[in-house]
């Protein structure tokens, strides 16, 4: 069901996508997908949770192999490098799910609230990541880990990785470049 739903998804958009069609690409009566699911939104919600955990859907981003390098790296640069490498492959992912999601806000309620709080999930993250850097060293003028958050969510957003992914047409390496790049000069000391 959940394949079926991401096909759907990606292919025909939020509102054309039917509750009906998932169970039929899927193989499986509309009941079930309520049974399991509930509705579109609930599907969507794992959809995107299953995006950002990769492989392991299971275990906490936090507690993944790539995240738990980034935590133990002292040197704050690399930790960046590391980071930029990280968020591409999720990016990948997530991104196209976010964009669904996102063009869905527009017009449902229910997806506009659960729109806020996948961004909301997503800047706690990067506060995560950004408390980690600061751990390991100033960051640049003294700010807070707050700050140096917003700026990773800006940055690191499923919007942006789009914009150079799909109109640029840039690689996933010219934006993990850039994104590194970036990250530095605006979190770190000069």
């Amino acid at each position: 069901m959940l394949a079926a739903a991401n096909d759907l998804f990606l292919r025909k958009g939020w509102v054309a996508t039917t509750i009906a069609d998932i169970a039929a690409a899927a193989g499986v009566s509309k009941e079930t997908v309520y049974a399991v699911f509930g509705n579109k939104k609930a599907l969507l919600r794992e959809l995107i949770a299953r995006a950002v955990r990769g492989t392991d859907p299971e275990t906490p981003l936090v507690q993944q192999d790539g995240i738990v390098t980034i935590a133990q790296e002292t040197d704050q640069a690399r930790q960046i490098e590391l980071f930029a490498a990280g968020i591409a492959t999720v990016l990948a992912r997530v991104a196209p799910l976010m964009d669904v999601a996102r063009a869905a806000a527009e017009t449902d309620q229910a997806m506009s609230e659960l729109y806020q709080e996948l961004q909301r999930g997503r800047l706690n993250n990067l506060e995560w990541f950004a408390n980690g850097l600061g751990r390991n060293g100033a960051l640049r003028g003294d700010m807070d880990p707050g700050a140096a958050g917003r700026i990773l969510w800006r940055l690191a957003s499923p919007d942006l990785f789009l914009l150079m992914r799909r109109v640029e047409r840039a690689s996933e390496e010219t934006y993990v470049e850039w994104l590194s790049t970036s990250l530095k000069l605006l979190l770190l000391p000069r």
